[in-house]
């Protein structure tokens, strides 16, 4: 059973990596690429509208 997951785990890394040098993966590495920057983006966005209101509730105080 072991030397099946071995196997099937093999043939996967072979056709990925011939997928990669091919350049099959660009358009959905691209797309990985997007959402992690939308999603960074999106938590810098909120540490600093966290900010902002803590700013501005020291200010008022």
């Amino acid at each position: 059973m072991a030397i099946m997951s071995i196997l099937v785990s093999a043939i996967i890394a072979i056709t990925l990596g011939a997928a990669y040098i091919a350049g099959l993966l660009d358009p959905v590495i691209e797309q990985v690429g997007v959402m992690f920057f939308h999603t960074k983006a999106k938590g810098e966005e909120k540490t600093m509208e966290a900010r902002g209101m803590q700013e501005g509730q020291d200010f008022f105080e």
